[in-house]
């Protein structure tokens, strides 16, 4: 059980760091450089953006697997959590990643998804 626990906390709080990365370079591209990181046309390259580029792959991918990773553990959690009522897991974190990660991909603010699947 402690095992579990500390795998679905580093899974939750790894969900949302990656959701929060994903901000941080919205906002520091917007407003502190003011300019705004398109990927989904594929047939003008942003050069010079190339860095930008491969970080937003990376977490992309990220936030894949830690969406993964976090819905199939999440069920075990609440099913543990009905079970055992003093080493109760908190869901809390992973929720907010999710909803994140949910609403990053919808708006894609990068085009990072658009590009993914064409």
């Amino acid at each position: 059980m402690p095992f579990f626990k500390k795998l679905y906390t580093l899974t939750s709080w790894l969900l949302l760091f990656t959701q929060l990365l994903f901000i941080s370079i919205i906002g520091y591209n917007k407003f502190s450089l003011g300019r705004v990181l398109y990927y989904g046309n594929s047939e003008t390259e942003n050069i010079g953006f190339e860095k930008y580029f491969i970080a937003l792959q990376i977490l992309l991918y990220a936030t894949f697997i830690f969406i993964i990773i976090w819905g199939i553990l999440t069920p075990f959690a609440v099913i543990t959590n009905r079970r055992l009522v003093k080493e109760k897991i908190n869901i809390f974190i992973g929720v907010i990643g999710f909803v994140l990660a949910f609403i990053l991909l919808l708006i894609d603010p990068f085009g990072i998804f658009k590009w993914f699947t064409s």
